[in-house]
C-alpha cells in the first residue's frame, strides 16, 4: 500500500511538470512575501504585545490561506485531473473550506501544545518536590516521547482530512479518522520514506558544493564533535563559495523545499484515494456517499 500512495503523488510530478512548478514558485514567493510583510507590520515598539500578536495573526492567516489554495489545487489534480484550469488553481468554496480545516487544525495544535506544556510543568514540579529532581527529569523524558508519539499518531490519523474536506466538500476531520483506522502504518510509512527520499536528494545537493568537507567527515568518523565542526567548516566554505555558486545553492535548497510540499499534499490525496478504494481518474459523487 505504500507504494500505491507514493506512486499516485510521484505521478502527479510525471503528468503535470509545468503545474508542480508553478505551485512550487508561488509557495516560495508567496513565504518569502509574508515574511517580508510581517516585517513592514511589526510594531516599532518591540514591548507592544498587541501589536506583535496582531502581525502575527496577520502572516499565519496569510500563511494558510496560501498553503489552502495550493494544496486544494494539488489535490485537485491528483484525484480529478480532468477538471483542468491556470493550473488547477481556483479561488471557491473547496479552498475556503480547506482554509477554514487548517485554521482549525491550527489553532487546536496550539491550544493543546499550551495544555499540554501547563500540565508537565504542573505535573514534574509536584513530581520533583514529592521525589527528586532526577526523578522528574528521567519521567519528564518519558513523558515528553510519549506525547510525541501521541501526537505522531494523531496527525497521522487524522492528515487525510485535507484531501477529503475536498472531495466531501465538507469539513471532514471525523471521516479522515474513521478511514485511516488501521492504516497508520502505511500513511506513516509513506510519509517516512518522502522524507527519507527528500534527505538523500538533500545530501546529494550537498556533496556537489561541499564534497571535501562531507569526504573529511567520513573519514574521521561520525560523531556529535565532527557533525558540529562539519557544520561549522559548511558555513565557513559557503561563505566563500562565488556569488553564482551561493545563488544556485540557496535556489537549490528552496526548489527542494517547494517541491517537498508538492509531493507531501500529493501524497496525502494519493493515501485518500487509496483508503476510499477509489481508481484513478475514478469519478463518483461522494457526496452522496457521505449522506
Amino acid at each position: 500500500m505504500i507504494g500505491s500512495i507514493l506512486g499516485g503523488a510521484f505521478r502527479l510530478l510525471r503528468r503535470h511538470p509545468l503545474s508542480v512548478l508553478a505551485w512550487s514558485i508561488l509557495y516560495l514567493a508567496g513565504i518569502i512575501a509574508i515574511g517580508l510583510l510581517r516585517t513592514l507590520v511589526a510594531p516599532a515598539d518591540p514591548q507592544s504585545v498587541a501589536g506583535a500578536i496582531g502581525a502575527g495573526l496577520l502572516s499565519q492567516g496569510l500563511a494558510i490561506a496560501l498553503v489552502a489554495v495550493l494544496v486544494t489545487a494539488a489535490t485537485r489534480a491528483t484525484l480529478h485531473p480532468y477538471k483542468r484550469g491556470a493550473c488547477y488553481l481556483r479561488l471557491g468554496g473547496n479552498e475556503l473550506r480547506v482554509f477554514a480545516l487548517l485554521a482549525m487544525l491550527t489553532i487546536a495544535s496550539v491550544v493543546i501544545t499550551f495544555l499540554l506544556v501547563l500540565a508537565n510543568h504542573v505535573l514534574l514540579s509536584s513530581l520533583g518536590l514529592l521525589v527528586s529532581p532526577a526523578a522528574a527529569n528521567w519521567a519528564g523524558a518519558v513523558l515528553l516521547l510519549a506525547e510525541l508519539a501521541a501526537l505522531v499518531f494523531v496527525q497521522v490519523r487524522l492528515s487525510i482530512a485535507l484531501p477529503l474536506t475536498y472531495l466531501y466538500e465538507a469539513i471532514s476531520v471525523d471521516e479522515a479518522w474513521a478511514q485511516s483506522r488501521g492504516h497508520f502504518w502505511s500513511i506513516f510509512g509513506a510519509f517516512a520514506v518522502l522524507a527519507l527520499l527528500l534527505a538523500l536528494a538533500g545530501l546529494v545537493l550537498l556533496a556537489v558544493f561541499f564534497a571535501p568537507v562531507l569526504a573529511t567527515l567520513v573519514q574521521t568518523g561520525i560523531n556529535d564533535r565532527a557533525l558540529i565542526e562539519t557544520l561549522l567548516m559548511m558555513a565557513i566554505a559557503a561563505k566563500n563559495l562565488p556569488a553564482i555558486s551561493q545563488l544556485m545553492l540557496v535556489s537549490a535548497m528552496l526548489a527542494l523545499m517547494a517541491l517537498g510540499f508538492v509531493l507531501a499534499t500529493a501524497t496525502l490525496a494519493s493515501a485518500a484515494r487509496t483508503m476510499l478504494g477509489l481508481q484513478d481518474g475514478q469519478i463518483e459523487d461522494l457526496r452522496r456517499r457521505r449522506g
